[in-house]
């Protein structure tokens, strides 16, 4: 039987996460005898982190990694990938967008495919703007790049070993199709598995403005440059620290070109 970790990150969660931590030990416990959830609390200024602290004392299981600030989609989910310790290492969020009592039949697939890569099958669910930011984004990165699937950016499963391979260069939501690329670089097998979105219930959701649009735009059109272009795909794994208890967390950020050129001069 397959191990699993649910990564998930979270900012200023707290009317969500007790709930969520709930059903989510109950629905991996019913597929998997081990499983581990690393929730990574991206700087919530709320009870965010005390709440789930409080839950992890209970369930040894799940995993509480607090960051020093809000560092954001991509580099935050990094953290919680690079401290994954099973089998299938897989995300989710804090709203539940993935159900997880859909394990019980996306798990058997790993007889056939090294990773797995949900996509909806019914938008009805999102706003027109939502809507455009989905068809253009996903549009962008199949003319840009040499994989081809339904969607990039849902619910996908990897074997850990992709972890120890590669770095996550990504600092931006363009994190998810990054690591289908790099997978689909390194010969691993993609499958696709439909699957129902769940919509937020409580809270208010932290992805979709401006911000985060220009900065995921940055990175597709950055790794399409490096990726495609320049033909280097593959970066140095870089590696991540690791909390102490009682210590909080910053997540890495990758050098600037200043940084570098002061070591350079400076070696």
């Amino acid at each position: 039987m397959l191990s699993l970790s649910m990564v998930v990150p979270a900012y200023n969660e707290e009317e969500l996460v007790e709930e969520f931590l709930q059903k989510s030990v109950q629905d991996l416990s019913a597929v998997a005898e081990d499983w581990e959830i690393i929730l990574v609390n991206d700087g919530s200024t709320d009870r965010t982190s005390e709440l789930a602290h409080r839950f992890a004392r209970e369930v040894p299981q799940v995993k509480v990694v607090d960051l020093a600030e809000n560092v954001g989609n991509g580099a935050n989910v990094e953290v919680g990938f690079r401290q994954a310790t099973r089998d299938i290492v897989f995300n989710n969020t804090v709203d539940a967008f993935f159900n997880t009592e859909d394990l019980r039949w996306i798990l058997p697939h790993f007889e056939n495919y090294d990773s797995i890569s949900g996509y909806r099958t019914d938008l009805s669910a999102n706003n027109a703007y939502q809507k455009l930011l989905t068809t253009v984004n996903r549009g962008l990165i199949r003319l840009l790049f040499p994989l081809k699937l339904k969607a990039y950016q849902t619910v996908q499963f990897h074997r850990r070993e992709l972890f120890e391979q590669i770095e996550v260069e990504g600092r931006s939501s363009f994190v998810s199709p990054e690591l289908l690329l790099k997978a689909h670089y390194l010969g691993y097998s993609i499958g696709e598995v439909p699957v129902v979105f769940h919509p937020r219930t409580r809270g208010t959701a932290k992805g979709g403005g401006i911000k985060h649009v220009l900065r995921s735009m940055r990175d597709i059109f950055r790794f399409w440059f490096k990726w495609v272009i320049l033909r280097r795909p593959l970066s140095v794994r870089r590696p991540v620290a690791v909390r102490e208890p009682g210590e909080v967390l910053l997540a890495e950020r990758a050098p600037t070109r200043k940084t570098r050129e002061r070591s350079r001069a400076a070696g």
